[in-house]
C-alpha cells in the first residue's frame, strides 16, 4: 500500500463532525427545540367555530326551524278558532309558498355558479320539509272551511309541479317518469288524503257512497298509498337504476338527488296519513275491517319499494329471495287470517297475494312462493269443494223422493248413452287395430 492509500483510508475514517464548521454541530436538545418551534400552532377556537359555520352553515336549519314553528303556532290558533279571517289563513299560506320560492332561488342560484354547492343541495333537500307539510297546517285550513282547504291544495299541488320543473330545468336533470310519478303521487296524497278520508268518512250513509263504510274508506286511501309504489318497483325489478350513479354538472351524482327526493314521502307519507287522517276517526268508528287489513295492502308494496330503494343492501345482508319469501309469508299469513267473510278489501288483498308469489316465483326462481302459491291454490280449490259439496247436500235433503226418483231415471238415461258411445268408440278403435 502506498503513501497516497494510506492518506485516503485515514480521510475515511475520520469522524464527519470534524469536517463541519462549529456552528453547523447541533446538540440533540437544540434540535428538539428547533422541531418545537417549527411544529404548527394550535388553531384558535374562535377560528374552529367560525370555520364550522361556515362550512356547514346552521343558519338555513335555523331559519327553517323559524318558519316551521310560525307554521304551527298559525295552525294551532286556526284550529282553536282563534282565527276567523279568511285573509289572514290565505296570508301564512302565502308567506309559505314565498318561502320556499326563495329557498329554491337561492338553491339554484348557489349550484348554478358553484358556490358552495353543498349549500344549495342542503336548501333543496330542506324544501322537502315544506312540502310533506309536517305542522299540518293545510289540514287546519280545511277543518276551518273545506272549500278554502281544497283550493289550497290545488293551488299548492300546481306550484309544486312547477317548482320541481323548474329545478329539473335549470339543473339539466334527466327526468324519469317512474320517479316523478311516485314523488308527486306521494307528496299528493300527503296534501289530499286526510279531506278525502274526512269526505269519504262523512258521506257514510248517503246515497252516493252508501255501500262504503268508515273502515272501507280508509282502506281505499291506503290502497292507493301502495299502489303508487308500484310503477318503480316493475321498473326497477330486474335492473335498480336506483344504484347507478348518473353524472350532473352541478349536483354531482343526480341519482343521489332523486333519492332524497324519493325517501322523504316514502317515510313521511304513512306517518302523516296516520295522524293526520285516521287516528282520531277512527278509534270512534265501529269499523268492520280491522287495522292491519286496513294497511296490509299498502304494507306489501311498501316492502317492496324499500327494497327497490335499498337494494344492494339487501342482496349483501339477505338476499333478494329470502327477503320476498319473508315479505310474502307474512302478507300470507295477515291476508288468510282475514278470509272469514268475503269483502272487497279481503278479495282485493288476496289478488296482491297471489301476483307477488307468482312475480317472485316465475322472474326470481323464487321456490318457497312457488310452494306458498301452490298452497294458496289447493287452499282455495279444497275451500270451493268443500262449499259446493255442502251446497250439494243441503239441497239434496230437502228434496222429496219423487224428486229423488226423477233425479234417478233421468241419471240412468243419461248414463245407458255414455255406455253406447263408449261401445261405438271401442269399435272404431278394433277396426282400426284389424
Amino acid at each position: 500500500m502506498n503513501i497516497d492509500e494510506t492518506n485516503i483510508t485515514q480521510d475515511q475514517n475520520v469522524d464527519p463532525i470534524e469536517e463541519q464548521p462549529a456552528e453547523a454541530v447541533q446538540s440533540p436538545a437544540q434540535e428538539a427545540k428547533t422541531a418545537r418551534r417549527k411544529s404548527p400552532p394550535e388553531p384558535d377556537p374562535k377560528d374552529i367555530f367560525f370555520k364550522w359555520i361556515r362550512d356547514n352553515n346552521p343558519l338555513y336549519l335555523l331559519s327553517v326551524a323559524l318558519m316551521l314553528a310560525g307554521l304551527y303556532l298559525a295552525g294551532s290558533e286556526l284550529e282553536a278558532g282563534q282565527v276567523q279571517s279568511i285573509y289572514t289563513i290565505a296570508g301564512f299560506f302565502a308567506v309559505q309558498n314565498i318561502y320556499e320560492i326563495v329557498m329554491i332561488g337561492m338553491a339554484l342560484y348557489l349550484l348554478r355558479n358553484r358556490i358552495q354547492s353543498d349549500h344549495g343541495r342542503l336548501l333543496l333537500i330542506l324544501v322537502l320539509v315544506f312540502l310533506g307539510d309536517l305542522t299540518g297546517y293545510q289540514v287546519h285550513i280545511s277543518g276551518k272551511d273545506p272549500s278554502v282547504g281544497c283550493i289550497a291544495s290545488a293551488i299548492y299541488m300546481t306550484l309544486a309541479a312547477l317548482k320541481l320543473f323548474v329545478v329539473l330545468k335549470v339543473l339539466n336533470l334527466k327526468l324519469h317518469s317512474s320517479r316523478a310519478f311516485y314523488i308527486f303521487s306521494a307528496f299528493s296524497l300527503i296534501w289530499i288524503g286526510p279531506k278525502i278520508a274526512d269526505y269519504m268518512v262523512n258521506s257514510v250513509g248517503q246515497a252516493s257512497i252508501g255501500f262504503f263504510d268508515g273502515s272501507y274508506s280508509y282502506y281505499s286511501l291506503w290502497l292507493a298509498a301502495g299502489l303508487i309504489h308500484l310503477p318503480l318497483i316493475i321498473q326497477n325489478w330486474r335492473k335498480n337504476t336506483l344504484d347507478l350513479h348518473e353524472e350532473n354538472e352541478y349536483l354531482g351524482n343526480a341519482t343521489s338527488f332523486w333519492r332524497w327526493l324519493i325517501v322523504f314521502p316514502f317515510i313521511v307519507m304513512p306517518i302523516y296519513l296516520y295522524f293526520f287522517a285516521m287516528r282520531d276517526q277512527f278509534r270512534f268508528m265501529d269499523s268492520s275491517i280491522s287495522l292491519p287489513a286496513i294497511i296490509a295492502s299498502w304494507a306489501v308494496c311498501a316492502a317492496f319499494f324499500a327494497q327497490t330503494i335499498w337494494r344492494r343492501a339487501c342482496e349483501e345482508w339477505i338476499g333478494l329471495n329470502i327477503y320476498d319469501s319473508v315479505v310474502m309469508m307474512l302478507f300470507l299469513v295477515a291476508t288468510m287470517s282475514f278470509t272469514s267473510s268475503v269483502s272487497a278489501p279481503v278479495v282485493i288483498n288476496h289478488i296482491l297475494l297471489v301476483a307477488g308469489l307468482a312475480a317472485t316465483w316465475q322472474t326470481r326462481d323464487n321456490r318457497i312462493n312457488g310452494i306458498g302459491l301452490s298452497g294458496v291454490v289447493l287452499w282455495y280449490t279444497g275451500a270451493q269443494l268443500k262449499y259446493a259439496g255442502n251446497a250439494a247436500v243441503d239441497y239434496g235433503t230437502k228434496l222429496s223422493k219423487t224428486a229423488w226418483a226423477a233425479i234417478l231415471m233421468g241419471g240412468s238415461f243419461v248414463l245407458l248413452g255414455l255406455g253406447f258411445l263408449l261401445s261405438l268408440i271401442r269399435n272404431g278403435a278394433s277396426k282400426k287395430e284389424n
